[in-house]
């Protein structure tokens, strides 16, 4: 019994006076991201030694025996003024052959804040405050030309849009943040068709709030071919074009006539044969913005007259033109279909154009 007893304190004794920093230390660990963290984060400890001789590694915390045997141990409950180090052992984990350096840890708690409570479209002239019920953090807004947000919560609307309003508390090295996405909406505006549109054409209507439904009271004429307001003209006649909404602004329905007409027979113009000396028209860029470029070719190089008129056959404007040279037209027209129609040395051609502002 007392010899095993001497055997017993001997070994302990070894193993405290192994766990005492040697003169030569050979280990060192290191931590990332740091020796200060936020509750809850990840931290990486890494042990290395110039101890060239196989061996295994001890990991502590506050003197407890945490991890595996492996050079590196990983932690997500460490605690403020927690203590990390770790031994050097012998491949059978007995025998102490050098202690690492220590690492005192600082963990800051990590307030989070909660969900913003309020209401994520807003019309534009209106106001409202969000709130967090964590206090002490700070608002911000991702798009001020959008909305804008007082250090209170309170948000202002600048112009339609969308924007993303954040929620930052910090406490000590600790960051965390929440956000609520907000759409500044408006009015639906009185929505305006083309007026006459040819059949198989298409055409755009917008409105300058979105989200709306599209629809024409007689889809047999005018019917929605794309979404967000494209329609395209199937048979003459005269229909409604409807636009329903309901956003933060209110409830709205607005209307307005289109009329499609079959442009291959225009109203009130009448098309000679073309003379021999007029051999070309051309109209360029057709379907046009406003602006377009107007070329004749002609052997006889007389000037012409140039007479634009609408599909109901009332003259819009006219101008003169030279023999085998381009005129460029800044026309002031709405958008619609018009035609041109040439006279020079008393005979007449006359081309379709269509404007698209």
């Amino acid at each position: 019994m007392k010899c095993k007893f001497l055997l017993s304190v001997g070994f302990v004794l070894s193993f405290l006076l192994g766990a005492m920093p040697s003169s030569g230390q050979t280990a060192t660990i290191t931590v990332l991201p740091g020796d200060t963290v936020c509750a809850n984060t990840p931290v990486r400890f890494r042990a290395t030694t110039t101890d060239t001789a196989a061996h295994r590694y001890s990991w502590r915390v506050n003197g407890g025996l945490v991890g595996t045997p492996a050079p590196t141990y990983t932690t997500t409950t460490l605690a403020n003024g927690d203590t990390v180090w770790c031994y050097v052992t012998d491949t059978s984990g007995t025998t102490i052959l050098d202690t690492s350096n220590y690492i005192v840890m600082t963990v800051n708690p990590n307030v989070r804040p909660s969900i913003i409570t309020g209401t994520a479209n807003i019309c534009l002239g209106n106001s409202e405050t969000l709130l967090d019920s964590v206090a002490g953090g700070t608002w911000s807004s991702n798009n001020t030309a959008v909305l804008t947000v007082s250090s209170t919560g309170a948000v202002t609307p600048v112009t339609p849009g969308n924007a993303s309003v954040y929620y930052k508390i910090t406490t000590g090295s600790c960051k965390d943040s929440v956000r609520i996405r907000m759409r500044v909406e408006v009015p639906a505006s009185p929505i305006a068709t083309p007026g006459t549109i040819c059949i198989d054409s298409f055409f755009l209507i917008a409105d300058s709030a979105r989200g709306g439904m599209w629809s024409a009271a007689d889809t047999t004429i005018a019917a929605l071919a794309f979404p967000f307001g494209v329609f395209q003209g199937l048979t003459a006649g005269t229909t409604t074009i409807s636009y329903n909404l309901v956003n933060s602004c209110g409830t709205f329905n607005e209307t307005s006539a289109i009329t499609v007409v079959n442009c291959d027979t225009p109203i009130g113009v009448s098309v000679k044969n073309v003379s021999a000396h007029l051999s070309a028209l051309n109209i360029y860029p057709n379907p046009s913005t406003g602006s377009f470029a107007i070329t004749y070719n002609t052997n006889d190089q007389q000037p012409a007259e140039a007479v634009i008129t609408n599909l109901l056959g009332q003259q819009v404007a006219n101008l003169k033109l030279t023999a085998n040279k381009e005129s460029i037209w800044q026309s002031g027209l709405a958008s619609g279909v018009y035609f041109i129609t040439l006279h020079s040395n008393n005979m007449t051609t006359t081309e379709k154009i269509i404007i698209n502002r």
